[in-house]
């Protein structure tokens, strides 16, 4: 079944909805799911909301399943951009998708959000289409498609829709939605910030930011480094302006961003009466994944200035963190708290960082902003005017331990652990060792090498070392026995064969093998995919080296030497090069794996879509040359 309805029905047969919201994901009743939290306010401000949950998008019948809409389509690819749902870093289909029954993939298709505007304009080209979620988001503007391999323009222009809605969208839905229940059309809601929309002439005001055309930025690399560096410079600016780019005979104009929600406006949002369950229906199919881990969680608080290169949530959400009122927090623990299927546990107190919850910089205008136009508050050091105490947090937490019913109150959000050696955060980090670590404690050093680093502007590894000899002793004075589990990136620009080295050196000696670990995947809007693209800095304008293909799969394989797979890798790749010697006290101890017999079945080829499935062989040294990186051959000898 294709379409869900939200609980409240329609009062008669022959009505219609007001706003249908089409998405990626299947339908889950929760506030971590983009569409049933839009869906859920949409209806607590008055107005009917159906939801089709993904759709078969070969032809525009399912998209007619709920009748025309009133007023207009949201749509939206789901909680994750869907080239990164359905690709892995290495361009092979994904075998699994957390955000589908029963974890199946296929079931959106790429470019999602662009695909279903478009069958929303099929299937009623008069109703207004206005895009939403994290891909629209990031795609607004030119962007690299990873999958592809090439500069995209922007998913508007491509999609024909009336709006994106960018960022964390309540307000300029809100905005939408009345305007055109009051009878306005599209054309005379231009003015709602947070929104994109396409027009044929540039805005006239003063002020306005004009980036490089798409045509531009799409065969230049030089373009495209210009253009990041425009686009990133004005949205670090805590007022952004309007920004606009030439797509063809059109502009894409994306308005300044809306007000963040205040701490009343976002308890109010949370307390909307979601189920936090999915259709009975998808019970038979496996159920959706993506709810286990996120059932009994409780969102804290939105924004992030950590400013990382290669992450997106401050694109998205916002470098200003605004933050729940505590008895908000404590209200919806205690609502948990009487459901007859809580176990007693609350899986998670946090948001996209867990300890900058009540944190804030002191010089900004406003709640959920920041003073000034740095990248990120942390990097290269904490800013002094940054509010750091962790007391707002640590209260929070004390909180949630006392409430009825409430036997475990964990975090699995991530932790800034240079913020938690800061010594206002010594109290809260013995706490969260103490009472709210279920055996592991995942933070996110992310790597050893200084330069990398510095690229991803992460704090020098001196910290982390500090963090974990605070967190042993804790450990110990606490009887506690956990671990700390790291998150690493292999592949980030920057990083060479020396540094994976040294990062597996460290790996080796201190836990063997790395269980958390991605390579490095090119995104859009962040500066790492900048850099990835350009092979520049955009922070200084240097030129640095950019590890890709098989380089950047050794520098991951290299990692996880306990896996078979992986020290094969590792061994042929280093012999090949005629450098075995570098390797030979890393791999001391391990063995290979026995050779596949010759009557084995082979692993299956490249499972992608056709389109983008690779030609050629991998290009030698002399593909640095040219206007964008070397198309990255896919290997089809192993498993995808």
């Amino acid at each position: 079944m294709a379409f869900e309805f939200l609980p409240q029905q329609l009062s008669s047969p022959g009505e219609r909805f007001d706003i249908i919201i089409v998405t990626g994901d299947a339908y889950v009743d929760h506030p971590s799911f983009g569409a049933a939290l839009i869906g859920r306010y949409l209806e607590s401000l008055g107005f009917s909301v159906g939801i089709i949950a993904q759709p078969a998008w070969t032809s525009a019948e399912e998209f007619k399943k709920l009748g025309k809409p009133k007023l207009f389509f949201g749509v939206t690819a789901g909680n994750v951009d869907s080239m990164v749902a359905n690709y892995t870093p290495d361009r092979r289909r994904r075998e699994k998708d957390e955000y589908s029954p029963g974890g199946k993939p296929d079931k959106r298709p790429d470019h999602a959000a662009l695909v279903y505007a478009q069958r929303c304009k099929e299937a009623f080209p008069d109703v207004p289409v206005v895009m939403g979620g994290i891909e629209a988001s990031l795609r607004r503007f030119s962007h690299y498609d990873f999958v592809q391999q090439k500069v995209r323009g922007s998913i508007l222009a491509d999609a024909k829709a009336d709006f994106i809605v960018y960022g964390m969208g309540e307000r300029a839905v809100k905005s939408i939605a009345e305007g055109l229940r009051a009878g306005k059309k599209p054309d005379e809601l231009r003015w709602i910030a947070g929104t994109a929309y396409l027009a044929q002439e540039p805005p006239a005001e003063e002020g306005c930011v004009l980036l490089p055309s798409a045509e531009t930025v799409s065969s230049d690399t030089e373009a495209f480094f210009e253009f990041h560096v425009k686009l990133k410079s004005a949205l670090d600016n805590p007022r952004p302006p309007k920004i606009a780019q030439q797509s063809g005979a059109k502009w894409v104009i994306s308005n300044p961003p809306s007000d963040p929600l205040t701490g009343k406006e976002l308890d109010a949002l949370y307390e909307l009466p979601f189920s936090r369950a999915f259709p009975p229906h998808y019970a038979e199919q496996g159920g959706v994944p993506a709810l286990e881990p996120v059932k009994f969680s409780v969102v804290t608080h939105r924004g992030c200035y950590g400013g990382c290169s290669f992450c997106a949530i401050t694109a998205h959400q916002g470098k200003g963190v605004s933050s729940r009122s505590a008895e908000g927090v404590q209200g919806e623990i205690s609502r948990l708290a009487q459901r007859p299927d809580f176990k007693g546990t609350i899986q998670d107190i946090g948001g996209p960082t867990a300890n900058m919850y009540g944190t804030k910089c002191k010089t900004a205008s406003g709640e959920g902003r920041t003073g000034c136009s740095r990248p990120s508050c942390l990097f290269p050091e904490v800013c002094p005017h940054l509010e750091t105490s962790g007391a707002p947090y640590l209260n929070l937490l004390r909180m949630a331990r006392r409430v009825q019913g409430v036997k475990h109150a964990f975090i699995a959000s991530g932790l800034r652990h240079d913020l938690l050696v800061l010594p206002p955060q010594r109290r809260l980090f013995r706490e969260i060792v103490q009472y709210h670590v279920g055996g592991q404690m995942k933070v996110a050093p992310e790597h050893i090498s200084a330069r990398t680093l510095r690229y991803m502007k992460k704090p020098p590894f001196r910290v982390y070392g500090e963090f974990r000899s605070q967190f042993d002793r804790i450990s110990l004075e606490c009887g506690k026995d956990i671990y700390v589990i790291p998150y690493l990136i292999a592949g980030h620009p920057g990083t060479n064969l020396e540094d994976a080295l040294d990062l597996a050196k460290f790996v080796r000696k201190t836990i063997s093998h790395a269980e958390q670990v991605q390579v490095f995947t090119p995104t859009p809007m962040t500066d790492s995919t900048c850099m990835f693209v350009t092979r520049k800095d955009p922070s200084t304008g240097e030129t640095m080296y950019v590890p890709f293909g098989a380089e950047a799969k050794i520098q991951k394989a290299l990692l996880q030497l306990t896996a078979p797979r992986a020290l094969e890798k590792v061994v042929g790749y280093f012999a090949r090069m005629g450098k075995s010697g570098l390797i030979e006290e890393l791999i001391r101890g391990l063995r290979l794996p026995p050779k596949r017999d010759e009557g084995q079945k082979p692993a299956p080829k490249f499972t992608g879509d056709k389109k983008f499935a690779p030609k050629g062989k991998f290009p030698p040294k002399s593909a640095s040359k040219g206007p964008f990186p070397p198309k990255r051959t896919a290997r089809t000898d192993r498993k995808p």
